[in-house]
Formats: C-alpha cells, sequence, structure tokens
C-alpha cells in the first residue's frame, strides 16, 4: 500500500496541474509563430495526453464510482452524468489538439497556427468552467465524505 495516495489530494493536485498548463497554453496561443512556443506546445499536448486524461480516468474509475456507491443523491448523480458528457467533449478536443501538432513540424503556416490557437482556446474555455464545476461542487462532497475512499 506504499503507493496510495489520497484521492482528495490527487483531485486537488491534478486539478493545480491543470490550471498552470492551461495558463502555459494560454500565454503560448498568441506566439505561435515562434519556434519556442511550438516546443511548449508539445510539452502542453504531452501533459495533457499523459495527465488529463489519466485525471478523467482516475474520477471516472475511483472517484465517481464511491460517490454513486456511498454518498449518492439526485444532485450528485446529475453533477457525476454531466461531468461525465463532458469529458467526453474535453477528450474530442484533446484529441484534435494532438492530432494537429503532431502532424505538424514548425507551424510557420498560417492555416496550422489558426488552427491550434481556435482548437487551443476551445480547450481552455471547455476544461475551465469543467475544473470550477469540480472544485464548486464535487469537491464539497469529496470533502464532507472523504471516508467513502
Amino acid at each position: 500500500m506504499d503507493n496510495w495516495v489520497d484521492p482528495l489530494e490527487r483531485f486537488i493536485k491534478d486539478h493545480k496541474d491543470v490550471s498552470e498548463y492551461l495558463g502555459n497554453l494560454e500565454e503560448i496561443l498568441g506566439l505561435l509563430y515562434e519556434e519556442k512556443a511550438w516546443s511548449e506546445l508539445t510539452a502542453i499536448r504531452d501533459f495533457f495526453k499523459r495527465n488529463v486524461i489519466a485525471h478523467f480516468r482516475f474520477e471516472e474509475e475511483v472517484i465517481f464510482p464511491a460517490i454513486l456507491s456511498k454518498c449518492a443523491t439526485p444532485e450528485s448523480i446529475k453533477l457525476i452524468l454531466e461531468l461525465q458528457r463532458e469529458h467526453g467533449a474535453i477528450l474530442k478536443e484533446l484529441e484534435e489538439f494532438q492530432k494537429i501538432i503532431s502532424e505538424s513540424a514548425i507551424p510557420l503556416d498560417k492555416e496550422v497556427s489558426e488552427r491550434v490557437n481556435v482548437v487551443g482556446r476551445k480547450i481552455i474555455d471547455s476544461i475551465l468552467p469543467h475544473a470550477s464545476k469540480e472544485d464548486d461542487k464535487l469537491l464539497p462532497i469529496l470533502e464532507k465524505n472523504r471516508q467513502i475512499f
């Protein structure tokens, strides 16, 4: 059990990390014609691929089932269904983002830069309200029911 991490602590840390990377993405979107920005974009893509997808899996395999089996209310059930739908939409955006970046070398191409910008903004505009909803509605449920883990 040495590798056990408190689910609440992991949830909070994951949200902090994602917020930091979204801030980096926001900054970089305005600098897409610079080679340095492009390499940072690759690091962001890799972070999303590794961490955001793992975070969603963690919520869907650990957090949501624990709530549904041990402290479900009509509100929490509705919230979880909503969050799962949002996960699906965000994952599609992340997939598109990864595809664009993987297929492109350096985006000196205006069309590629615009595509990255549009998809990057969609990701920011999807993840920020999603994370806020989790922080405002899901986190209090977890804090109140720590014993479910």
